[in-house]
């Protein structure tokens, strides 16, 4: 069991530091764009190519989990469950008296990962989540037309603010 939380974890990790930011470091880089070749249907299908959509699922997902998790116990009484998190907090050595607090700090942590994705979110899902092999000539100027209107949006609000 410590190996299967051992592995989620990490599984989650990679997919938080890559939603947070490796993915638009790796967009910026010329020498990725024949992974995201290759990632781009996955990404789709998984997350509309959205960071706050993954960040989203993932919090789905460990809910989820911690309700399977929930479920199955109900019906096993007879065996030596620990609880998920007793497990989690000893591989971590973070002390019984810190684990309330540990938690609330892990669900604050995601809440501020989805407000600054939300902050950097500069385009419709719809567009977002349209495969770059196939976008039409028209739809990537209109597209970069609409990106130009909100630049300028953004400057004359910022502007204002003054």
């Amino acid at each position: 069991m410590s190996l299967f939380i051992g592995i989620t974890l990490t599984i989650i990790g990679l997919i938080l530091l890559y939603a947070l930011g490796l993915r638009r470091w790796l967009k910026n880089n010329g020498y990725a764009q024949q992974f995201f070749a290759w990632i781009e249907p996955a990404e789709i299908a998984l997350f509309r190519k959205s960071e706050t959509v993954l960040v989203g699922r993932m919090v789905w997902l460990g809910g989820l989990i911690v309700t399977i998790y929930d479920g199955v116990t109900t019906y096993f009484i007879g065996l030596n469950w620990e609880p998920l998190t007793a497990r989690v907090m000893d591989f971590f050595s973070i002390p019984p008296d810190l684990r309330s607090f540990t938690l609330s700090a892990v669900v604050t942590g995601i809440g501020l990962a989805i407000v600054r994705l939300r902050k950097t979110t500069t385009k419709p899902l719809e567009l977002v989540s349209t495969s770059d092999a196939n976008i039409a000539p028209a739809a990537a100027k209109a597209m970069a037309k609409a990106e130009i209107a909100k630049d300028q949006a953004v400057a004359a609000v910022a502007e204002a603010k003054l």
